[in-house]
């Protein structure tokens, strides 16, 4: 499997069928549902079978291509799963990971609009769903067209004369690919997007395929879309679809994490900020995060960017929103809130590659075309900027076709660099599933009791659990709104006596409990330390 190119639909699912096929002591394939058009939606389970069950087991869920044209995520998540089934059985990190872990990766989330935007010449937010973006009454009506048959959406210009138009070639790009908006009755040139106006509207391609976002469609603080506020002055989001989870993709995440809280971690990722990207979303983590909670966070802030070099890191709400300068904005039914605050886990939605974003050679804090464009002249790159190409506009006459590559430079890497991107992502992956929490059960004792006991208890056992993995059985957000049952030691082969201990255990902490046990007809027991988010431990013991 190589790294170089994106991976069309028909080539994921060859390989997902492949590894499933020859490794089966660690891979299972399955659907987990269809699309809005009715594609499959296949996942991957990897953990090693003959340790236990996945669901037995501390679990990190991955996922790609929820956004349509953010195929990058996909590339991460197929990198992640090709290098634990190759390593599987060669290097002794990735065997232990398997023994005590599953990893759960979905690639590609949103096969219509990954399909689409490889397929075809389009691109979208997200979803392929019709959507009324220009509020007309109709849906879809005024997409943009690749007039000049390239593969791409990309930009017009049309030569007006001097002190007619809004734009001018930026004298600063070396290469004279990049346009400068100057303001009207200053430039030389009108910029349009790429195709024609339908709808006869006086605007261009502003009503393209769909128009939803499956990023704000999670239950936890959704809100209406601005259209459908019967008020007319409340807060609302946009692209927020009708109703919590009314879009397939979202409703068969949620569904799946529902029913398997057993994971602890969450990456659900898009482009291209880029950004280690974390709840809140909505209010300021200081003053709505349980404080060890936020710390946590901290830290898998700061060891994600030692792995990427992202550039920023943190809440959506305030580092997100004003990472260009501003006020915090809030996001409704963002992904990230739903995973801290309704189901108690370590959720990010990183935002991988910079889209171009390499140099800031004026040293304003911004990035600009010209800078894109002369940092890839600097470095004998090509395929960033499509050339300007006369064509000839239906309706406009003379047109030059051209500007950021929208899909290869702009929204995702080239492919000759998704390799290097997708692995970054993909070890900070590695590290939040190497820190779930893990329950190892040790110093295990029998104490035969002596005489009668009020309680009719023959033996006492000791032992103490311990969690060997960096995050809590339970966050304290988890505890609060109870989606973990509290971690517990139990005994098969004998009946106990009393009530079973409840604990949840922070990274690295153990605690000490105690059984009084009425004896079996066995003399051995199976002692059995047992967590939702940490997993299970068990050894054997005789009674004596």
């Amino acid at each position: 499997m190589d790294f170089d190119h994106f991976h069309t639909g028909i080539e994921i699912q060859w390989w997902l069928r492949k590894w499933a096929h020859e490794r089966p002591d660690i891979v299972d394939l399955y659907i987990v549902g269809e699309s809005y058009s009715g594609q499959p939606i296949y996942q991957l389970t990897i953990t090693d079978k003959s340790t236990g069950k996945d669901t037995d087991k501390p679990a990190a869920y991955f996922e790609g291509n929820r956004h349509s044209g953010e195929t990058s995520s996909a590339e991460s998540s197929l990198w992640l799963a090709h290098h634990l089934i190759t390593q599987a059985g060669r290097d002794k990190k990735v065997d232990r990971l398997l023994d005590e872990k599953t990893v759960y990766i979905r690639p590609v989330n949103n096969p219509d609009g990954h399909d689409m935007y490889l397929y075809t010449a389009q691109t979208n937010r997200s979803t392929v769903r019709p959507y009324d973006n220009d509020g007309d009454g109709r849906r879809d009506e005024d997409p943009g067209e690749d007039l000049n048959g390239d593969g791409y959406l990309s930009q017009m210009r049309q030569y007006v004369g001097a002190g007619k138009g809004t734009h001018v070639v930026d004298e600063r790009d070396p290469a004279g690919k990049a346009m400068l908006s100057v303001g009207a009755g200053k430039g030389d040139y009108l910029m349009f997007s790429e195709g024609t106006d339908n709808d006869g509207d006086g605007r261009y391609n502003e009503d393209g395929v769909g128009g939803l976002d499956l990023h704000r469609n999670y239950p936890y603080n959704w809100h209406v879309m601005p259209e459908d506020d019967a008020t007319g002055r409340n807060l609302t989001q946009g692209g927020a679809g009708e109703y919590p989870l009314s879009e397939p993709e979202t409703r068969h995440v949620y569904t799946w994490l529902m029913a398997h809280t057993n994971i602890g971690a969450v990456n659900s990722m898009d482009t291209r900020v880029p950004m280690h990207l974390r709840g809140p979303s909505t209010c300021d983590p200081d003053e709505c995060m349980y404080s060890s909670d936020r710390k946590l966070y901290e830290h898998f802030d700061k060891a994600g960017v030692s792995f990427t070099g992202y550039r920023n890191a943190g809440s959506v709400y305030i580092d997100y929103a004003t990472r260009n300068g501003g006020e915090p904005e809030a996001l409704f039914g963002h992904g990230p809130d739903f995973g801290y605050f309704q189901y108690g886990a370590v959720w990010y939605g990183d935002e991988i590659w910079n889209g171009g974003d390499y140099v800031d050679y004026d040293k304003d804090g911004r990035y600009a075309d010209w800078e894109r464009s002369r940092w890839c002249a600097e470095n004998g790159r090509t395929n960033c900027f499509l050339p300007w190409t006369k064509a000839e506009h239906p309706a406009l006459g003379a047109v030059e076709i051209g500007g950021i590559n929208p899909k290869f430079w702009s929204q995702n890497p080239s492919a000759d660099l998704i390799g290097q991107w997708a692995a970054n992502q993909a070890r900070f992956n590695l590290y939040l599933t190497e820190s779930l929490p893990q329950v190892d059960l040790t110093d295990v004792r029998v104490n035969k009791l002596r005489g009668s006991q009020d309680d009719g208890a023959t033996h006492e056992i000791t032992a103490t659990v311990r969690n060997t993995g960096r995050i809590p059985t339970a966050l304290e957000q988890a505890k609060e709104i109870k989606i973990v049952a509290p971690d517990t030691v139990t005994v098969e082969g004998a009946r106990t006596v009393g009530a079973a201990p409840e604990f949840y255990l922070d990274g690295g902490d153990r605690q000490k409990v105690r059984l009084r046990l009425a004896k079996a007809g066995s003399d051995t027991v199976t002692v059995k330390a047992v967590s939702v988010r940490g997993g299970l431990d068990s050894t054997s013991v005789r009674l004596g």
